[in-house]
C-alpha cells in the first residue's frame, strides 16, 4: 500500500528502532506532508520524519501489508 492510499482514523503498527531495541507502537494515522508523518497513538500524538522511513529506521504497516513511499 501506498503512503499517498491511506486516509485519516486508518489503523497502523509502527515499528522504530531505538539503539539496540525495536519498539512496537499501535497507532491511528492523522495526516502528512513533504516531511513529517503524524500518528495519534493511544496517550500521545508523534510524528515521525519521512527521511527516517526511507531510510529504514522505521516501518509501518496497516493490517499486514507495509506502507511504501
Amino acid at each position: 500500500m501506498r503512503l499517498s492510499d491511506m486516509k485519516p482514523e486508518d489503523e497502523i503498527i509502527v515499528f522504530d528502532k531505538l539503539s539496540r531495541k525495536i519498539r512496537k507502537r499501535h497507532g491511528k494515522y492523522i495526516a502528512s506532508n513533504s516531511n513529517f508523518l503524524t500518528i495519534q497513538f493511544q496517550h500521545y500524538k508523534d510524528t515521525l520524519l519521512l527521511s527516517d522511513l526511507k531510510q529504514g529506521k522505521a516501518q509501518i504497516f496497516k493490517d499486514t501489508e507495509a506502507i511504501v513511499f
